[in-house]
């Protein structure tokens, strides 16, 4: 690829002797951008119009590594910050905010190991517009917001709960609200599933019930042992998402 030539050419460029024999075994500086891509991509958010990714990143590596890059820590922040925006570019993604890339210190981490962070700095703009036109088509994948009153009162109740997994026993009442599932913290079932991404899959009621959309996912969505995209719900639907299985139910 080509930002991996990229990268090693700036890191040889910044710290000499980068992949000399003292660091062999050491974090590769690719790595780092690998990861960012990783996470941009797991982390990325489909509005009404655009699919958008988070702007701010947090690098975190063990202590070796972190204090030999620590003298160019500044160069490196600028041009991994420029990376993002080009791979957002890449990709035809639209970044919400300014790109910014920091580096900290891990202690917990070893040699050659680091994670990678990224969050929101402002509010994804079509969320807003969302809110005020209700669904709306994105290529094949249909977005929706916050029903109006009277589809709030004619939404069925179902009920998710996690069969299997880190997060068994785990429910969640589903109404008429569009339900988030995957890594983040800020979804409506948030799970602990290393193996799921952070927007994983969601749940919408639309035409009388709900109908779970894969969000694009990196591993796939199942229901009943059959991979989806988009797949209308009924009593008794095991879905699975990495390791994680959910019953679906009508109450």
């Amino acid at each position: 690829m080509g930002f991996v030539r990229r990268m090693e050419d700036f890191f040889e460029k910044y710290i000499e002797g980068f992949f000399n024999a003292r660091f062999s075994g050491g974090l590769q500086p690719v790595e780092i951008a690998k990861r960012l891509a990783r996470e941009m991509e797991g982390d990325r958010t489909v509005g009404i119009s655009q699919v958008y990714v988070p702007n701010q990143y947090g690098v975190y590596l063990g202590s070796e590594d972190y204090e030999r890059l620590t003298p160019y820590g500044q160069a490196i922040r600028e041009e991994l910050a420029v990376f993002v925006a080009a791979e957002a570019r890449r990709k035809g993604y639209t970044i919400v905010g300014k790109p910014l890339v920091d580096i900290f210190c891990d202690e917990t981490a070893g040699r050659g190991k680091l994670r990678v962070t990224s969050r929101y700095s402002e509010p994804v703009p079509d969320e807003a517009e969302r809110e005020a036109t209700g669904p709306a088509t994105l290529s094949d994948t249909k977005v929706f917001g916050h029903l109006p009153p009277a589809s709030r009162q004619a939404a069925i109740a179902g009920l998710l709960t996690v069969l299997k997994g880190m997060d068994t026993g785990l429910q969640l009442d589903v109404g008429a609200d569009r339900v988030n599932i995957g890594r983040r913290e800020s979804n409506e079932l948030p799970l602990t599933d290393m193996n799921t991404s952070r927007l994983h899959a969601y749940v919408v009621f639309e035409e009388g019930g709900h109908t779970l959309y894969d969000a694009k996912s990196l591993n796939g969505t199942y229901v009943n042992d059959h991979r989806v995209s988009r797949k209308r719900l009924k009593t008794g639907d095991r879905i699975r998402l990495g390791n994680t299985v959910i019953l679906y139910e009508v109450k």
